[in-house]
């Protein structure tokens, strides 16, 4: 390069672009410098509840989907315990009830065409856990307005505040007989008229409730989105008697871009991926103890920009969900974590310090030249 263009150009030129060249790389060089310096100590980052992305990447990857069923049926014909029980199953399908959607889909996953075998995880079905869970999982995937559902209706009608019942939505920890408990587990497994009662006593209200029918949103997982499965989810409902009134799908895009699994995971994600770090506010013992562990004060890790929740900590880092499982597995074994409470995590990750691309003083060579064959 350097003789091409001694041969093509006037010697003065040269001259003129050689020292271009050497004025743009000394500049270059000057003011990377303390850039450079200032990343060194930037070998580590602290990433807030990092285990989340993985499974959020199962909803948001490209191709992605759920198929949702909104099912009723009568209370008097089936508690909502016996609807979670026996017709949904356990968790792990392994130990689900025979009769449950959850066995039969592990039994059968090979002629349902799933990729691989259901575990906890992905145990093919998602159901709603009470009569209240069920309103609020509608109002996120679906966008139903609280007037409009029959149960958000029932809890209007009840004497419980629009406002209250949008927090709970939430899953907020609320005073009950003495201590304080997630929403949700309070009125988990209750039938109608009995969680309509127990939000009427958490809200401090009374009055008359009005009766209705028990209704649930359920959906399948993406690995078990196969029309193989959808025809065996709606022949199940049949055969128990459950009555499916309204179905459909929701894409990857869509779950994404309305962050409709980080509301539906709002305890985990809200600090995983709805939050900044600097939004948060850890109590001060576990500041204390985050300091302690990591020769860091929070406030000087949020200040040196070090800490990111798990979507940016992955854009940081440059990896997927699943790396990041397996980084954040790994800073769990060698004790490089601190739990700031019930579903906040902040995690010690490796991380290679930022540094400017090689191409910055190339750049500055290219203005240079430009000033000077510009004039």
């Amino acid at each position: 390069m350097g003789s091409l263009l001694r041969t093509r150009l006037p010697r003065a030129l040269s001259a003129s672009v050689a020292a271009a060249g050497s004025i743009a790389f000394a500049s270059y060089m000057f003011n990377s410098q303390p850039l450079l310096q200032a990343a060194e100590p930037d070998s580590h980052i602290f990433v807030i509840n990092g285990f989340y992305m993985a499974m959020r990447e199962k909803y948001t990857k490209p191709g992605a989907s759920i198929h949702y069923y909104l099912v009723e049926w009568d209370p008097s014909k089936l508690s909502w315990e016996e609807f979670r029980s026996k017709v949904l199953g356990a968790t792990d399908p392994t130990t689900a009830s025979d009769s449950s959607l959850r066995k039969a889909i592990y039994k059968n996953w090979k002629a349902l065409d799933l990729k691989s075998e259901p575990n906890v995880g992905d145990n093919g079905v998602h159901a709603s856990a009470s009569p209240f869970e069920a309103l609020a999982e509608r109002l996120n995937w679906l966008g139903a307005k609280l007037e409009d559902d029959p149960f958000g209706k029932a809890m209007l009608e009840s004497g419980i505040p629009k406002d209250t019942i949008m927090k709970w939505t939430k899953d907020p920890q609320v005073s009950f007989e003495g201590k304080k408990s997630s929403l949700f587990d309070l009125l988990e497994d209750l039938d109608y008229d009995e969680c309509l009662a127990k939000a009427q006593a958490i809200a401090g209200v009374s009055g008359k409730r009005p009766a209705g029918k028990m209704q649930a949103f359920v959906f399948l997982k993406p690995h078990a989105v196969t029309e193989a499965a959808k025809k065996l989810v709606s022949s199940h409902f049949a055969e128990v008697g459950i009555s499916v009134y309204a179905e459909g799908a929701l894409q990857s895009k869509t779950i994404e871009e309305e962050k409709l699994i980080d509301n539906h995971y709002y305890a985990i994600a809200n600090k995983a991926s709805l939050s900044k770090p600097a939004e948060l506010n850890p109590p001060a013992n576990k500041q204390q103890e985050f300091e302690a562990k990591f020769d860091i004060s929070w406030k000087k890790a949020l200040a040196d920009g070090l800490v990111f929740n798990a979507v940016d900590g992955c854009k940081r880092l440059g990896i997927d969900g699943a790396t990041m499982d397996k980084q954040w597995g790994e800073a769990k074994k060698a004790g490089n974590l601190v739990k700031f409470g019930g579903g906040f995590y902040a995690g010690k990750l490796p991380a290679r310090p930022k540094e400017e691309s090689s191409k910055g003083w190339l750049t500055a060579l290219v203005l240079s030249l430009y000033a000077l064959l510009g004039k």
